[in-house]
């Protein structure tokens, strides 16, 4: 074990005598070596230059080991600075003192100066280690917050011109129809699906990106569950179009209002629809059902007749780009972001997701919306006479 450079340390004791001694062991070493008597010596060294580690005695004069540990925690260029502290007290609560101060490690006289440079070495290598770590950290901090904010910025720059884009191509599309120009309407409307495709998957990717710095931000409101599938089976339409998909719907009380983000709530749903539809033979049935549970939590199911999933693997399709295959000549498409972002925007709403399936028996997906976001006849009426109180 060794050390990249030779390190710069300050040694604390007012025995001059242990002090020649720590000093010279110090030396040999080729260490850089500072002494001190006491801890207000030792703080005035450590503030006029770098050091890379402090050996101080516990008990001394003026400025003692565990004050000057504590100092040196407290102060923001030091705080990370290791310490080891040698103590000869008989008292067992001597080193658990020391360590609460801040001690990296301890020795104990008489000193086992064969072990003194050992535990030196050890303590230096240790705290390079960790400056290596934190200095990784701080990089993979920036990367983060530069890459979400690039996001945002991108989301912005891209959303603009994609509107520009879907909204004329929309336009070209009916004044091609009104022309009977079936082959440039068919142009234009493969322009206004691919825009719309890239639209979604930037949402889908600030939203990622979004729901892994922290909570997703929610916009509530009050909301039909009929509205909310009726959105969701609307944005899932690309999907159940291509698919030939037959939807069957088996919705308890289409009026049952929920509180939630209506907008986040339909998304979330919808891609729960789309991996139903991709994910499921040509013209295969999806069911989408609703219905309150004995608890008066809403239980709301998206079922396919696909092939299913091995059960060992249900955990690896809420990660991220977790399609089995993500290869460019994969047989389906998208980010492999469906099922994480339906997970991140129920969690969100303190709701849960379960995934239940079997090979060769398609997949079942049921989101658990709890009580207190059901509004119910009753809630809804007690509501109203608190108001009006």
């Amino acid at each position: 074990m060794t050390m990249s450079k030779s390190a710069r340390i300050v040694l604390v004791d007012d025995d001059p005598i242990l002090r020649e001694l720590a000093h010279e062991q110090l030396r040999n070493a080729d260490y850089d070596v500072e002494v001190a008597e006491n801890g207000e010596q030792a703080l005035e060294l450590l503030n006029s230059n770098d050091a890379d580690l402090v050996i101080t005695d516990l008990d001394m004069p003026v400025m003692g080991g565990l004050e000057l540990t504590e100092k040196i925690r407290a102060e923001q260029n030091l705080k990370e600075l290791p310490v080891i502290v040698i103590t000869a007290s008989d008292h067992a609560d001597a080193v658990d003192r020391a360590f609460a101060a801040g001690a990296t490690s301890f020795l104990s006289k008489p000193i086992n100066w064969t072990l003194f440079n050992h535990a030196v070495l050890f303590v230096l290598k240790a705290s390079e280690d960790q400056k290596a770590l934190r200095v990784a950290r701080d990089q993979a901090e920036a990367g983060a917050k530069f890459k979400d904010s690039l996001m945002s910025v991108m989301s912005h720059e891209l959303r603009t011109p994609l509107n520009a884009i879907i909204g004329f191509g929309q336009l070209l599309g009916e004044q091609f129809a009104t022309q009977n120009d079936d082959l440039n309407r068919e142009y234009a409307d493969y322009v206004v699906d691919g825009g719309k495709r890239l639209l979604n998957n930037i949402s889908d990717m600030l939203l990622a990106s979004e729901a892994r710095s922290g909570e997703i931000s929610l916009e509530e409101n009050s909301v039909s569950i009929g509205d909310v599938i009726d959105e969701a089976r609307s944005l899932a339409l690309s999907s159940i179009r291509t698919t030939g998909a037959k939807i069957k719907l088996t919705v308890q009380d289409r009026d049952l209002e929920l509180h939630c983000d209506s907008s986040l709530m339909a998304r979330a749903l919808s891609k729960l629809i789309d991996n139903a539809a991709k994910f499921s033979p040509r013209g295969g049935a999806i069911t989408i059902g609703a219905a309150l549970t004995k608890a008066q939590d809403l239980a709301i199911l998206v079922k396919d007749n696909g092939a299913g999933i091995a059960p060992e693997k249900l955990k690896e399709i809420t990660a991220p780009f977790a399609q089995s295959d993500m290869s460019l000549r994969r047989s389906k498409e998208g980010l492999g972001l469906g099922i994480p972002l339906a997970q991140a925007i129920i969690a969100a709403h303190g709701a849960k997701l379960r995934i239940e399936s079997k090979e060769g028996e398609g997949l079942r997906a049921l989101i658990i919306m709890p009580s207190s976001r059901v509004l119910t006849q009753e809630s809804s009426t007690s509501g109203s006479a608190k108001a009006v109180a």
